[in-house]
Protein backbone atom coordinates (compact mmCIF):
# COMPACT_ATOMS: atom_id res chain seq x y z
CA UNK A 1 0.00 0.00 0.00
CA UNK A 2 1.13 3.54 -0.66
CA UNK A 3 -0.45 6.60 0.95
CA UNK A 4 0.47 10.11 -0.14
CA UNK A 5 0.23 12.25 2.94
CA UNK A 6 0.98 15.97 2.59
CA UNK A 7 3.77 17.73 0.76
CA UNK A 8 6.46 15.19 0.00
CA UNK A 9 5.63 12.51 2.58
CA UNK A 10 4.62 8.98 1.59
CA UNK A 11 3.78 6.08 3.86
CA UNK A 12 4.38 2.74 2.12
CA UNK A 13 5.26 -0.91 2.47
CA UNK A 14 6.22 -1.11 -1.23
CA UNK A 15 9.90 -0.28 -0.70
CA UNK A 16 12.91 -2.59 -0.22
CA UNK A 17 13.56 -1.08 3.24
CA UNK A 18 10.04 -1.96 4.40
CA UNK A 19 10.73 -5.10 6.42
CA UNK A 20 8.04 -7.83 6.45
CA UNK A 21 5.43 -5.48 5.09
CA UNK A 22 5.83 -2.93 7.87
CA UNK A 23 5.13 0.62 6.67
CA UNK A 24 7.93 3.15 6.35
CA UNK A 25 7.79 6.91 5.89
CA UNK A 26 9.62 8.42 2.92
CA UNK A 27 10.49 12.08 2.40
CA UNK A 28 10.35 12.49 -1.37
CA UNK A 29 12.34 15.72 -1.12
CA UNK A 30 15.41 13.93 0.23
CA UNK A 31 14.47 10.27 -0.43
CA UNK A 32 15.25 9.51 3.22
CA UNK A 33 13.48 6.54 4.73
CA UNK A 34 12.15 6.68 8.29
CA UNK A 35 10.96 3.86 10.52
CA UNK A 36 8.52 4.30 13.44
CA UNK A 37 11.32 4.68 16.01
CA UNK A 38 13.18 7.37 14.06
CA UNK A 39 13.30 11.07 14.85
CA UNK A 40 13.10 13.83 12.27
CA UNK A 41 14.62 16.82 13.95
CA UNK A 42 12.92 17.06 17.32
CA UNK A 43 9.81 15.15 16.22
CA UNK A 44 9.25 11.40 15.97
CA UNK A 45 8.31 9.84 12.64
CA UNK A 46 4.88 8.78 14.00
CA UNK A 47 4.25 12.38 15.08
CA UNK A 48 4.99 13.56 11.52
CA UNK A 49 2.42 11.07 10.25
CA UNK A 50 -0.14 12.23 12.85
CA UNK A 51 0.38 15.87 11.88
CA UNK A 52 0.05 15.03 8.19
CA UNK A 53 -3.18 13.10 8.78
CA UNK A 54 -4.55 15.95 10.87
CA UNK A 55 -3.68 18.52 8.19
CA UNK A 56 -5.14 16.46 5.36
CA UNK A 57 -8.21 15.53 7.40
CA UNK A 58 -8.95 12.10 8.80
CA UNK A 59 -12.12 11.85 6.71
CA UNK A 60 -9.97 12.01 3.57
CA UNK A 61 -8.66 8.46 4.15
CA UNK A 62 -10.25 5.09 3.52
CA UNK A 63 -10.69 2.76 6.52
CA UNK A 64 -7.89 0.45 5.29
CA UNK A 65 -5.60 3.48 4.97
CA UNK A 66 -6.38 4.49 8.56
CA UNK A 67 -5.47 0.96 9.69
CA UNK A 68 -2.21 1.13 7.70
CA UNK A 69 -1.37 4.48 9.30
CA UNK A 70 -2.16 3.04 12.74
CA UNK A 71 0.24 0.15 12.07
CA UNK A 72 3.06 2.64 11.46
CA UNK A 73 2.16 4.57 14.59
CA UNK A 74 2.01 1.38 16.68
CA UNK A 75 -1.69 1.73 17.43
CA UNK A 76 -4.30 -1.00 17.34
CA UNK A 77 -7.73 -0.40 15.79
Amino acid sequence: MRIHLINSWILTDEHPKAERGNPILIDLGTWKVYHPGDRIGSVSAPQIVSLAVEERGKNDFLPEEIQFIARFKGETH
